[in-house]
């Protein structure tokens, strides 16, 4: 009886997966990016890694490709400023610098439709705004303020029950001077049938 239990209860499971409906999707998740700084020094307080969140809108016509456009804050990265300002300039010298990122993209998405599971690559073109700035003195020190237009791909793995998805995901953007921006994402979707 538990055997046919169990095989009852993972071939609805299956039925499930595969029965989700391509469509228009809507999508939420939340994010942790790296923005690959190094500290040569050990310096304190060093955190380069963030959280933050992500909004998803995509449209799957068919069950190998989609289209899809991500909107993510990548919160803000706190590390030292490195500068001995009293010294050099004689200003209060800031204690850290705080960065923030955000990007809104467009991709191509390729699937790979499997039985329980759809694995995905994608790539496409980002938009993103970076803003950098110095905080803990008395005066700001420094502010840069960029934005502009690259290159970003990722890839992923998604588990649809109808039409409620999940996904596990990286994605690498490019921002200042073709510095990268790695993230990873665990998101919800909602497939509109």
């Amino acid at each position: 009886m538990l055997r046919f239990t169990t095989v009852l209860g993972l071939c609805c499971a299956a039925s499930l997966a595969q029965a989700a409906d391509n469509g228009f999707y809507l999508g939420a998740g939340a994010v942790q990016s790296d923005y690959g700084l190094a500290n040569p020094g050990a310096l304190s307080p060093f955190d380069d890694n963030t959280g933050g969140y992500k909004l998803i809108a995509g449209w799957r016509p068919l069950d190998s490709f989609g289209v899809e456009a991500s909107y993510i804050d990548h919160g803000n990265a706190t590390v030292p400023s490195g500068i001995v300002c009293i010294q050099f300039i004689t200003v209060p010298c800031p204690a850290s610098a705080s960065l923030t990122a955000k990007t809104l993209s467009a991709f191509a998405v390729g699937y790979l439709d499997l039985p329980l599971v759809d694995l995905f690559a994608k790539v496409g073109v980002n938009s993103w705004k970076f803003d950098g700035h110095s905080i803990g003195g008395f005066v700001p020190v420094f502010r840069v303020n960029e934005s502009g237009t690259d290159l970003a791909y990722g890839a992923g793995i998604q588990v649809r029950f109808g039409s409620v998805g999940a996904r596990l995901e990286y994605e690498r953007f490019n921002i200042v001077q073709n510095e990268g921006l790695d993230t990873i994402s665990l998101s919800l979707t909602y497939t509109f049938l």
